[in-house]
């Protein structure tokens, strides 16, 4: 801004910034070791900072210190891409939460514990990580259910929490969802169309959430004349394609896992609404039951051979636009085996046809790959919400989009994001994005997964 704003510290200062820092000792119990620590933090300094935060915990036990060195632990956590070191740390901070709580003298002590020990907990949910013998609030008591012989599986045993009830004139209430979600509202997710993208640098070079318009208007695949013929289509056309079907819905805080089942059958199921009589009256495998968010969708992991029979037929434009094609790579590191480029297809979920009923949605996380996607939605409409860290500096920014045939979405990685279907059916198509800024923590998620399963793959 000008030499005449300038001002930068005095060599006194300097001086005593650093007789200061060289003279910390973690031992030294009058030392100040939170102020410390989060020196030590800012300047990447993760494990000294860690010993700052344990020393002030165990010198000054408080609400504060342990809530600070619960946050520490978690981070190191969330950053770990070893799964034992990842659990291990994760249980560090839950103890090390579970004191702090113990050690609440006001309300502000409460505020801040809760807060955290929610962080906390969500992050135990996202990374499956082991409750290790966690109480059982008392919502979720067992409930009996008859046998059924037609049942597929089991209703889920556990009944949903109270959920906050969020009414019309709450701040975050949105007409146009089938269940609300207690997030603030957030400004619209930056939107430029074809023409516009490579003109800005920040989309250009993918470094922050986007909508691109314009992109796919020559796709047979999007706005097709009927979305339910699209799909009966794609059963016809792979009738023993194996899908990740979801009965029940995932923005539900009590998780459920999917069902396997054959295309033609995901398809039959996703037309019959949640309610009383569904087996009887519409013969699903699936029973209803009262407790379980509605909303049923399905997953369909597409082969590198089926994304080619869709090339093919134009229901995926071949020559697209470049941000659209990250396949280069895998072609030069799998070759001609295509044994194993699709089982890395589908163990991972690289690229996907997503479709589900109005109020189906998936709970607020991030991608474990700590890969960027691209998701053009083909029918239906698609509520977005979207949290991260922008290039700009801005941490923990959040904005969210309902989001329309022809519109492609693009995050990068470690952006977390939770979705709601507004119609039925409601179609994407998504597909993964490495390149430049992401793949070295790709590569070292890849590199994990290999040496030691952490992410569960077990590839071949």
């Amino acid at each position: 801004k000008g030499k005449a704003e300038m001002v930068g510290p005095t060599t006194a200062v300097v001086a005593l910034w650093l007789a200061w820092s060289a003279a910390y000792d973690p031992k030294d119990r009058f030392a100040e070791h939170t102020a410390r620590a989060i020196e030590l933090d800012r300047e990447g300094r993760l494990v000294e900072s860690r010993e700052a935060f344990e020393a002030a915990a165990r010198f000054t036990p408080s609400t504060q210190t342990f809530t600070n060195l619960g946050v520490c632990y978690m981070r190191t956590a969330s950053r770990s891409g070893e799964r034992g070191s990842k659990v291990e740390f994760y249980h560090k901070a839950k103890e090390a939460m579970r004191k702090g709580g113990t050690l609440a003298v006001s309300s502000e002590d409460e505020r801040l514990h809760k807060e955290n020990w929610q962080a906390l907990m969500t992050n135990f949910d996202i990374e499956s990580i082991p409750a290790e013998g966690a109480s059982v609030p008392a919502w979720l008591e067992e409930e009996e259910y008859e046998y059924d012989p037609r049942m597929c599986g089991r209703p889920p045993e556990r009944r949903e929490p109270p959920q906050e009830e969020i009414r019309r004139g709450d701040e975050r209430h949105r007409d146009f969802l089938v269940h609300q979600r207690p997030v603030p509202r957030a400004p619209a997710i930056p939107r430029v169309t074809v023409e516009e993208v490579d003109d800005v640098t920040r989309y250009a070079e993918r470094r922050d959430p986007f909508v691109l318009a314009g992109a796919a208007e020559r796709w047979r695949s999007v706005r097709p004349a009927s979305a339910w013929g699209w799909l009966e289509d794609l059963a016809a056309r792979w009738p023993q394609a194996v899908v990740d079907f979801y009965p029940y819905n995932m923005l539900s805080t009590d998780r459920q896992s999917p069902f396997l089942a054959r295309l033609p059958r995901a398809v039959f199921e996703l037309k019959i609404a949640n309610a009383p009589g569904q087996q009887r009256d519409h013969n699903s495998t699936f029973r209803y039951d009262k407790h379980a968010l509605q909303g049923r969708y399905l997953h369909l992991q597409l082969t590198p051979e089926m994304w080619r029979e869709l090339e093919d037929d134009r229901h995926i434009a071949p020559e697209r636009h470049w941000h659209l094609d990250n396949d280069a790579w895998l072609d030069d590191c799998f070759a001609d085996d295509r044994d194993l480029r699709r089982e890395y297809h589908l163990k991972t979920h690289w690229k996907i046809v997503l479709a589900g009923a109005a109020g189906a949605g998936m709970f607020n996380h991030s991608d474990s790959l700590q890969t960027s996607s691209w998701h053009l939605h083909l029918a239906g409409r698609k509520w977005w919400y979207l949290c991260g860290d922008l290039s700009t500096g801005q941490r923990g920014a959040c904005f969210e989009a309902i989001l329309a045939p022809g519109d492609i979405l693009y995050y990068g990685r470690g952006w977390s994001h939770e979705t709601q279907n507004l119609d039925t059916p409601s179609i994407t198509l998504t597909d993964t994005a490495v390149h430049h800024r992401n793949f070295l923590a790709v590569a070292d998620k890849l590199h994990a997964e290999c040496a030691r399963s952490v992410l569960d793959f077990h590839f071949s």
